[in-house]
């Protein structure tokens, strides 16, 4: 692999490099939100520890709000519930 793929290390190196980049670019007061999958239900997917590493990380690059979910598009555990009738807000 390269310098972005293979290790954890690796792998995480892409979004920590645009979080900085973005901050440097915007300032100090824009705000970045960084979307995390705290859980992504992919077979050899990230591990907690990961993920863990990860939000420290982004929050250490310039992030101001980590917004977190579960599941990726590739997960084969559907994770949106489609039980809500239509209208059931209206």
């Amino acid at each position: 692999t390269d310098e972005w793929g293979g290790s954890y290390e690796n792998r995480s190196r892409l979004p920590k490099e645009i979080v900085k980049k973005v901050r440097r670019a915007c300032g100090k007061d824009f705000i970045i939100i960084y979307r995390l999958s705290m859980l992504d239900l992919v077979e050899d997917g990230s591990s907690w520890e990961e993920v863990v590493e990860l939000a420290k990380d982004i929050e250490k690059a310039g992030a101001s709000i980590i917004n977190t979910g579960i599941g990726w598009h590739e997960a084969r555990v559907p994770t949106i519930a489609t039980s809500v009738p239509r209208g059931g807000f209206a």
